[in-house]
């Protein structure tokens, strides 16, 4: 018992901290404050700090998010469409009008195509450069026409192949802006998943870099509870997190944490993004820990053999580092 309570206080020590953190970073303010997304939903996990960075808030949408097209009777372009829909819908709710809103559209069927024939051998990394170079062109668009001075984006994790070449990507294009504009950009990441979705929400573990929480009012998990409404098609999905939730919800009861799915989604997690990450580093030991189970069509979409080429390949070719 004695050594549950001092587990206890030691925990609740290290959040607290984060709490005060992101807390008043959050106060201070940002006046160009952007959201750099994969896909339509991605600001759910971070909708607390959606709304406290305010009404100048833009928000980038790189896919159109048809990538789980094949559970609905719908091709890729319609579950697109009613995806990007479903976008548009979440921010309004927080005061974000479509107008502050954008969505380059890139297919995720493709994008796993690409990445799926990488692994393969199927194709070349100078050929997929051909397809890859269209994002990388979009994401940095976005970060020269709005000019932010803070860009949030998901993390770095291993966890979903899309979020980590839309970190990438964005992390290139701030390397650029700030050394074209001689200024500097306060850059986060969100963590969204990894280890499939049995670490949601939150760095794992290990993470080393510094964490930063905020926990939301009633009136903003109220906002949060809407926007997550405004995604019908993702009912099952969001019902697969409420089922971790409630494994997770188990250990919160020794630790202090979060003990239920509402409680757990009462607390959001950030930080700043190291300026050493090393990108062509795998975020696991082991390559099959990361991306479990993604593929395209049957051929497995993996690190060391999809992402890590495209890394490499633009890393080689950037004018920063």
């Amino acid at each position: 018992m004695a050594r549950e309570t001092r587990l206890r206080r030691s925990t609740l020590s290290r959040k607290s901290v984060a709490v005060e953190r992101g807390t008043k970073l959050l106060e201070t303010g940002f006046t160009r404050p952007l959201f750099m997304m994969a896909h339509h939903d991605d600001e759910i996990s971070q909708a607390g700090v959606f709304q406290r960075l305010g009404k100048n808030l833009k928000s980038v949408w790189v896919t159109n998010s048809d990538g789980l097209y094949f559970e609905s009777d719908m091709t890729p372009a319609e579950y697109g469409k009613v995806r990007m829909r479903e976008g548009v819908n979440s921010v309004a709710q927080v005061g974000i009008p479509e107008s502050s809103t954008r969505c380059y559209g890139w297919s995720e069927v493709e994008i796993y195509r690409w990445l799926s024939e990488l692994h393969s051998g199927k194709r070349t990394i100078e050929e997929a450069s051909g397809f890859f170079d269209g994002i990388r062109d979009n994401i940095r668009d976005a970060i020269f026409e709005i000019g932010p001075d803070a860009v949030f984006t998901l993390a770095w994790q291993g966890g979903q192949p899309e979020h980590d070449l839309v970190h990438f990507f964005t992390a290139l294009a701030i390397r650029e802006y700030e050394k074209e504009k001689c200024c500097q950009v306060a850059f986060f990441h969100m963590p969204a998943y990894e280890y499939t979705i049995f670490v949601a929400h939150r760095f794992h573990p290990l993470y080393r870099g510094e964490r930063l929480r905020i926990r939301l009012t009633p009136d903003e998990m109220r906002t949060k509870m809407r926007m997550i409404e405004q995604y019908p098609s993702q009912k099952r999905l969001f019902t697969d997190f409420e089922k971790v939730f409630k494994v997770i919800g188990k250990v919160g009861y020794i630790t202090g944490g979060p003990r239920n799915a509402e409680e757990w989604l009462a607390t959001e997690e950030f930080g700043p993004v190291p300026r050493d990450l090393d990108y062509t580093r795998n975020t696991h030991v082991l390559d099959k820990a990361t991306y479990i189970n993604d593929d395209f069509e049957g051929v497995p979409v993996t690190f060391s053999r999809s992402v890590r080429p495209v890394v490499r390949w633009y890393l080689d070719r950037a004018g920063v580092r």
